[in-house]
């Protein structure tokens, strides 16, 4: 006998990898689509009586997972311009300043953990929440932020050419 659950269950296999590109390719960011396509999955197991009844179940987890990465990225947008308008600018040691001219540099991701992890000393699980991402999409960041700043203010001369950067 075919339950609700296997119901979903057998959708859900089929129509993920589908929504999740979908949402990739919209917004842009694999994390955020990824988490997106989660949350629009999560709603459709909650109204799974009326969404199997559709005509495009498919259709409304993929405008529903565009509508929740749109909000996040809204979200993001409203509180990156709070943080810079709200964020004192305070004169930095010599070195200091090195450091955070380095970290500026940085793309937003990487330096968004950067700033959480060693100046709000926040552990990763608490800059996933934070940010809305995964401990592990932390992780990566964070490593891929440490490898960039190492080689930015590394004395030694770099085997990398002027201006490349990875990740």
């Amino acid at each position: 006998m075919v339950t609700d659950r296997d119901d979903f269950e057998a959708w859900y296999a089929a129509a993920r990898p589908r929504v999740l590109a979908t949402v990739t390719l919209v917004c842009g960011d694999a994390d955020m689509a990824a988490e997106a396509t989660d949350e629009a999955f999560v709603r459709a197991l909650a109204r799974w009586s009326m969404v199997r009844g559709l005509d495009q179940p498919t259709g409304w987890a993929v405008r529903v997972a565009i509508n929740v990465a749109r909000r996040r990225i809204r979200r993001q947008a409203i509180e990156q311009r709070l943080l810079r308008r709200e964020v004192p600018r305070l004169p930095m040691p010599a070195a200091a300043g090195e450091i955070w001219s380095s970290v500026r540099n940085l793309p937003a991701r990487q330096r968004e953990v950067i700033v959480l992890r060693y100046v709000a000393d926040l552990s990763e699980a608490s800059i996933a929440t934070a940010l809305g991402i995964t401990r592990s999409a932390v992780s990566s960041a964070l490593s891929d932020a440490r490898r960039r700043l190492a080689i930015d203010l590394s004395d030694e001369p770099s085997d990398e050419p002027e201006g490349a950067h990875h990740g």
